[in-house]
């Protein structure tokens, strides 16, 4: 009994407490990058509105219009400024 307690020939073919300590430690690995992944694809789900990479791009027009929507900018201001970008 002595030798199958502690790694040793099993029928298998040998087999120790290092190999199978390999084997469960990377499935502790996978399985913990697994969730981690899982969390991260989750929390983008969730959080969709964040800006990123994958987000569009504004535009100087885009801007000018924001602008001028919150007052920053007069009408004259605003019309002459659209003219110059839109040429």
């Amino acid at each position: 009994m002595w030798p199958y307690m502690m790694g040793g020939y099993n029928g298998y073919g040998w087999v120790g407490p290092g190999f199978m300590g390999l084997f469960l430690g990377l499935f502790c690995l996978l399985l913990i990058v697994g969730i981690v992944a899982g969390i991260v694809l989750l929390m983008r789900a969730a959080f969709p509105g964040r800006e990123g990479e994958g987000s569009e791009k504004t535009t100087a027009l885009d801007v000018l219009h924001e602008r001028y929507a919150r007052g920053e900018i007069g009408r004259d201001e605003y019309l002459e400024r659209r003219r110059d970008l839109e040429q």
